[in-house]
């Protein structure tokens, strides 16, 4: 059992990602005190632990907002996945979000925004073809993050990642250069970490930073993955063990890299040993470790078939 399965075991699942979020906050201070140690102006401390955070949440939100925007043009979801939604909303106690169907994902289920606004966007394999307890279940899920306040604290363990990553980064090298310089590449630093999203911004991100982004990042990971549990946890009490592990296999089974029910390589022996430590959502073996099952137990009932609508 990991260390962070033993804290949540002892401390329940708030307490653990909560503790794990004090001991990021521990590396970030350690980091810009380690910076203003060898010489680094308060205000330049400042600077780049505001920089760190506030890219992140400009991008976010840019991002987020460009997301809804393309939702208003999307077409009405059917009947059932609204009322599948609504019900659920009603049952956590959160704002009925926006339903969208993504035609051109091969399978999903995620949450956008937060508080009053927020959509949940299904694939529309998932739509069609998950049966209405595990469509329930899996919505849960997601919804289960808005009413908890998870979707709130992720940008700031990326914020955290970016600062500890740049305050390395200046240590290393950055503080060598001229000031001017030293600001355009911590500025290339920041953007390579934002905006990951090819092999070589995240190859560069690593090595700027000495690879201690791979280890902050673990940490935040850990953090995810505790909340990842509690959101199941919820969606069980909303409907079944057996409902959401079936949600959860079938939504594993297509594989979609940007799912936020199952996460990227959902299955533990799909994972890279990179993967394993730095993956944002525990592998669905674990999850229904957790009440019982295992992959057999629900493949059978996973469904394939086009479920009806009305």
């Amino acid at each position: 059992m990991s260390p962070t399965r033993r804290l949540a075991r002892e401390a329940g699942l708030p307490a653990a990602y909560r503790l794990v979020d004090a001991a990021l906050l521990a590396v970030l201070a350690a980091a810009l005190a380690a910076c203003y140690a060898v010489g680094m102006a308060p205000a330049t401390v400042a600077a780049l632990a505001l920089a760190s955070f506030g890219l992140e949440f400009a991008v976010g939100r840019v991002v987020t907002d460009g997301l809804f925007r393309g939702l208003e043009l999307a077409d009405e979801a059917p009947p059932r996945l609204r009322r599948t939604v609504a019900a659920v909303a009603a049952d956590l106690g959160v704002s009925t979000p926006s339903v969208v169907v993504d035609r051109e994902s091969a399978g999903g289920v995620s949450v956008l925004g937060d508080g009053d606004r927020a959509a949940v966007v299904v694939s529309a394999p998932l739509a069609e073809r998950l049966d209405n307890a595990a469509l329930r279940a899996v919505v849960a899920h997601e919804l289960a993050h808005l009413s908890l306040g998870h979707v709130r604290r992720v940008p700031l363990r990326e914020g955290a990642t970016h600062a500890v990553g740049l305050a390395a980064c200046w240590l290393v090298a950055l503080r060598h250069l001229p000031p001017a310089v030293a600001a355009l590449c911590g500025g290339a630093f920041l953007a390579a970490g934002v905006a990951r999203s090819n092999e070589f911004n995240r190859l560069l991100y690593v090595l700027a930073s000495a690879g201690t982004v791979l280890v902050v990042g673990a940490l935040a990971a850990r953090a995810n993955r505790l909340e990842e549990y509690h959101a199941d946890d919820v969606a069980v009490r909303a409907t079944s063990a057996a409902d959401f592990c079936t949600g959860l296999y079938a939504v594993g089974q297509f594989g979609d890299a940007d799912d936020a029910v199952a996460g990227r390589s959902p299955f533990g022996a799909r994972r890279t040993r990179l993967e394993r430590v730095t993956a944002d959502h525990p592998t669905v073996e674990s999850r229904l470790a957790r009440f019982g099952l295992a992959p057999d137990d629900v493949a059978e009932r996973a469904p394939t078939g086009r479920a009806a609508d009305d």
